[in-house]
């Protein structure tokens, strides 16, 4: 019985994805101090009807730690060595070959370059915010699916970790792309969303657009503020009542979109 180590980099069979995309992502990371998590990299070819019952028919990436691995039947056996033969003396623990998957939906890979690099900046920046306080990232999944209840005209990046994804996004993005193409790219998601009637997604792009990409995100204090407020009414899965709550790990982490 072996491990068949697997690929931190799935393209599906796509050469044309790998020898595109796979430069475009590694020019990505230099801008990153990543943490010391295995990551595997998914690049669809195909659409994940899982992924849009759950998360949307809007969405352009994900990012997936291993907690929620079962979001996507087809994904979840990205995060383990496949074996041969009958394993007799291998722990479940040893097949477990990725903490955190960072999947690109089909269309968005073939948005190149600029939406493309947007979107893997983005769910990177989330893959961070897991890797470094992922506490504060199940806070602030609470404040994802429940603040519109209490503010009803809040938009995705109202939520501290969003808002800094995005901004963390456009930074890179400016750097790689170039400022005007950032910029172009962000006024046809307005258009597009626009006339599809998502006005969420469309005030989402707006900031987008708008923000400089020299904002400090602010995302601890931002979290602060926003627990504070709502403490009372949201569970939160975790004490934040405790001194400093947004340190240390947690035994299930949510999916940061």
């Amino acid at each position: 019985m072996n491990l068949i180590q697997a690929e931190s980099w799935l393209f599906n069979g796509s050469v044309e994805n790998e020898t595109k995309l796979k430069p475009l992502c590694q020019q990505v990371e230099t801008h990153f101090q990543l943490p010391a998590r295995r990551l595997c990299r998914y690049f669809a070819t195909t659409e994940d009807v899982w992924l849009i019952r759950i998360i949307g028919k809007n969405y352009r990436g994900v990012h997936i730690p291993y907690a929620a691995r079962q979001i996507s039947p087809d994904l979840q056996q990205c995060f383990f060595h496949r074996l041969t033969g009958f394993p007799t003396n291998v722990t479940f623990e040893n097949t477990i070959a990725f903490d955190n998957l960072i999947y690109i939906r089909a269309s968005t890979c073939a948005d190149l370059n600029t939406g493309f690099v947007t979107t893997y900046a983005h769910e990177l920046q989330h893959f961070v915010q897991h890797g470094t306080m992922p506490r504060l990232l199940t806070v602030n999944k609470v404040l994802y699916d429940n603040l519109k209840k209490f503010e009803p005209n809040t938009i995705p990046t109202d939520v501290p970790s969003e808002r800094e994804a995005n901004i963390v996004s456009k930074r890179v993005a400016e750097k790689i792309c170039g400022v005007e193409d950032v910029r172009r790219f962000a006024e046809e998601r307005v258009a597009v969303m626009e006339k599809a009637g998502e006005h969420d997604e469309r005030d989402r792009w707006i900031f987008f657009r708008d923000v400089p990409s020299s904002t400090d995100p602010t995302y601890l204090a931002d979290t602060l503020r926003l627990v504070e407020k709502y403490k009372t009414v949201l569970d939160f899965g975790i004490d934040v009542n405790q001194p400093e709550w947004w340190l240390g790990t947690v035994d299930s982490q949510p999916i940061a979109l």
